[in-house]
């Protein structure tokens, strides 16, 4: 257990992915709150580091570029001296994340005081991935998990683990102009996020078609979201009926972040955008395959929803990647029906009056997804 000392300047190192960053804004403001004087230095990536502009409890956001990331790794060691750090918190955990300390703090840098590192859980995720046996089912949340680095420090303080963004005035401007440009005002939108970092998590595209093109004839606008080199956004459009605003790859973090504030929900894979939106407030469908809340990223809002289904094959990777040994291709995903999505879509939204989208029914299957609570 670390001494709960005054903290001066505090070293907060994560360099990817985009999911877990969002997920890690909990700990800035926790941290800050707890030691209100202390100035705190984010060590990043370049390629994230946009997602956390502007956030008021960081002091400083250090980008490494990971395609240079040893020598700019290195420029760091020399010209920053361990002792002005009263506490450096690992949040990440890689390969890529101990040899930089190592070389900057040196062999036994794990066993001085002033060093927390995130407890990875990998022997349980690979034990549940590699054997069934699951030893995660009380297993805390990522935002929990990183602000268990701080918990011996604080005592009892109670630590909240509400992620936040932070758009500027300038992002929520632009947001406003794409909603107005494309006559979306007091219009109940619905963000549609069907891309993913790997295609093993992505439900099905035609489902995703179904569900927009339903929304869309109902009423419900939607928006596209999602990174820059994705396909499904554009084939959506291309074979709807009524083809859904396509703004993937188009806006930066926080321009996905303000627009997000006029949407009524968010209906998305395992992946980012679900992170994004409950940092805005905005509840989430998030559509879980191939990976399981127990990894710790499922959603938390009061409102929000895990769609699954139960399969003795799940869970059979950590992000997505891998080859699918089941049967039936994607069968974890493709038994995630368009009905259960939709119900669950209004049920969340809360819509007035009579339910009117076709094909929604009054029944959902037996294999409907489930809601698991952190």
């Amino acid at each position: 257990m670390i001494a709960m000392i005054s903290r001066s300047r505090i070293l907060i190192i994560r360099f990817s992915s985009l999911g877990d960053i969002i997920l890690l804004t909990p700990l800035f403001r926790e941290v800050k709150r707890c030691f209100p004087n202390a100035e705190i230095d984010f060590l990043t990536s370049t390629t994230f580091a946009g997602v956390c502009a502007n956030n008021p409890h960081i002091s400083k956001t250090i980008a490494i570029d990971r395609k240079n990331s040893q020598s700019e790794l290195e420029h760091f060691i020399r010209h920053h001296n361990p002792a002005d750090y009263d506490l450096v918190i690992d949040a990440h955990h890689s390969i890529r994340s101990r040899l930089f300390l190592l070389k900057w703090l040196g062999l036994f840098y794990r066993f001085r005081h002033k060093i927390t590192v995130i407890d990875k859980r990998s022997f349980k995720r690979n034990l549940l991935l590699t054997t069934g046996i699951n030893l995660m089912k009380n297993a805390v949340s990522q935002r929990n998990a990183y602000l268990n680095l701080i918990a011996p420090l604080v005592g009892s303080e109670s630590l909240s683990a509400k992620t936040e963004l932070f758009p500027s005035s300038d992002d929520k401007q632009r947001a406003k102009k794409i909603i107005q440009k494309h006559r979306l005002d007091g219009k109940r939108l619905v963000a549609v996020g069907p891309g993913a970092s790997f295609a093993g998590k992505c439900w099905p595209k035609e489902s995703y078609l179904a569900l927009t093109d339903t929304l869309e004839q109902a009423g419900y606008p939607v928006i596209l979201l999602g990174a820059k080199g994705e396909s499904e956004q554009q084939w959506i459009v291309e074979h709807s009926s009524i083809p859904p605003l396509n703004l993937a790859g188009q806006l930066s973090y926080l321009e996905t972040a303000a627009l997000l504030e006029h949407c009524a929900l968010v209906v998305a894979n395992d992946s980012a955008v679900v992170h994004f939106a409950e940092a805005m407030n905005v509840p989430a469908l998030a559509i879980f395959g191939p990976t399981v809340r127990e990894f710790g990223y499922g959603p938390f809002l009061e409102k929000s929803k895990t769609m699954q289904v139960e399969l003795s094959c799940r869970p059979c990777s950590r992000n997505g990647k891998g080859k699918c040994t089941n049967p039936i291709e994607r069968q974890c995903l493709r038994d995630i029906t368009v009905d259960a999505i939709l119900k669950a879509a209004l049920q969340i939204v809360a819509f007035s009056g009579k339910n009117t989208l076709s094909g929604t029914g009054e029944h959902i299957p037996s294999n409907a997804p489930k809601k698991d609570d952190d």
